[in-house]
């Protein structure tokens, strides 16, 4: 499955102190079990302390960018374990 294989990119890669990952299709979609349009990637790790939002971005499509071509849209959402403890909104 293309989310398992996500998360074991990115554990591998970057060590994530917490990941999750979101399928958010329509509701439509979701009758599909292997279809995977609209994905929202949450990640904490160190290992972004001192890297540019960009960079982190960039980062993580170069990680799962095998299957990059199955997913219509996504969502990344990316901290250092202090941005994500000391952000109240996250």
């Amino acid at each position: 499955m293309i989310i398992e294989k996500i998360k074991n990119k990115i554990k591998c890669k970057l060590k994530p102190i917490y990941l999750k990952i979101n399928n958010n299709n329509s509701s439509n979609d979701n009758d599909i079990t292997d279809l995977i349009t609209h994905l929202e990637i949450i990640i904490v790790s160190n290992f972004f302390i001192k890297k540019k939002l960009i960079d982190r971005h960039r980062l993580i499509y170069h990680i799962i960018k095998d299957v990059l071509k199955n997913i219509h849209s996504l969502s990344l959402y990316t901290y250092t374990l202090n941005e994500w403890k000391n952000n109240e909104n996250i």
